[in-house]
């Protein structure tokens, strides 16, 4: 992506829609963005840390399943903000560069 011209509005590919509903905006601060991220990390790491704690073997598939789709949601949402971060750090990095 450093070479092409980011697109303002990214979808966020979640697998619930046909056509994209959520998208980042590219132009955002970066400082934002990494907030945005940094809060899905962190509630994904609380949770882990909760269902490190507890005893598992009561637990239903059905609730299992919406745990795990729930992390597997906020943990795409937040690799999709640090593309996007990652990206626009690049293109900062390149801009920067002198020719020798």
């Amino acid at each position: 992506m450093t070479d092409q011209v980011m697109p303002r509005y990214l979808p966020i590919d979640t697998y619930d829609a046909e056509s994209p509903v959520l998208f980042i905006n590219t132009h955002t601060e970066l400082s934002d963005m990494a907030a945005c991220a940094m809060h899905r990390f962190v509630v994904v790491r609380d949770l882990a840390d909760t269902f490190a704690s507890l005893n598992l073997k009561g637990i239903s598939d059905c609730d299992l399943t919406r745990v795990t789709s729930a992390v597997h949601l906020l943990m795409r949402e937040g690799c999709a903000i640090l593309n996007v971060i990652q990206a626009r750090a690049a293109q900062r990095e390149e801009a920067y560069k002198t020719p020798v």
